[in-house]
């Protein structure tokens, strides 16, 4: 993905919390190992880094 690309999809995922969170909705995405690894990091609050390689899969 370029950049472009990837600042759709996390606006996409800003919206979907958002939403989540004002609604009774219940989430259904699973946490997958990448997801969870990013997860980790930020929970951490260690600094991001640039991934030179996405590895983020549906």
């Amino acid at each position: 993905m370029n950049v472009d690309q990837h600042l759709k999809v996390a606006q996409w995922h800003m919206e979907q919390a958002r939403l989540h969170a004002t609604t009774e909705h219940t989430c259904g995405c699973p946490v997958n190992e990448e997801y969870q690894r990013i997860i980790d990091i930020v929970e951490s609050g260690e600094k991001i880094e640039e991934d030179l390689s996405c590895s983020v899969q549906s």
